[in-house]
């Protein structure tokens, strides 16, 4: 890439993350379908493009997961719960020799884990479980089985899962009360 397109990419980046960046992020925070995210938008942008970021958003917040050999995870009752050390974000201040004062982002990891935090909580706190998810393997492998399954949920929820591009694995997916209701709808019909 030279850097004509690397600055036309860098630009194009800037422009969609000021234009619509964050409402996609708010819209998705409550579980919206990308379908519905993209209609909201005043911003003319693809619904692949919409999707693509969507996707992308909730691997970084760790809304989807995917399992390696490095993550540290425990199984229970059909969830996973992941047990790596909790990492925090801080600022430190610090004074250099001529008094200028600076500021430096440190990485806080303390000795509490996730899986402490899920322990400790009330019970029924589904924020730190994790349920595979099949629906690229099932979309791919058997189209009629994926339609049946996408008819029993009420047209909100089926479009949730239609609209995201799932790969062809599992993927896990926190147990947020969108995918609680996802998964009362399947097991319930």
């Amino acid at each position: 890439m030279n850097n004509s397109d690397y600055f036309n990419k860098a630009l194009h980046d800037m422009v969609f993350e000021n234009a619509c960046g964050a409402a996609i992020r708010r819209l998705a925070d409550m579980s919206m379908p990308v379908s519905n995210i993209n209609k909201q938008l005043d911003y003319p942008i693809s619904f692949e493009r919409v999707q693509r970021y969507v996707w992308q958003y909730y691997l970084d917040n760790k809304t989807l997961l995917y399992l390696s050999n490095k993550t540290n995870y425990r199984e229970e009752n059909g969830y996973i719960i992941i047990t790596e050390p909790c990492k925090t974000k801080t600022f430190v201040k610090e004074q250099g020799a001529y008094g200028k004062i600076t500021y430096r982002q440190v990485i806080i990891e303390s000795g509490k884990s996730n899986d402490n935090k899920a322990i400790n909580s009330s019970p029924g706190n589904e924020s730190d479980k994790y349920i595979a998810c099949n629906f690229g393997i099932i979309k791919r492998k058997n189209p009629d089985e994926y339609k049946k399954l996408l008819n029993k949920l009420d047209s909100n929820d089926s479009a949730y899962i239609d609209d995201l591009p799932w790969e062809n694995k599992i993927i896990y997916h926190r147990m947020n009360e969108k995918l609680i209701s996802i998964c009362k709808s399947i097991n319930n019909r």
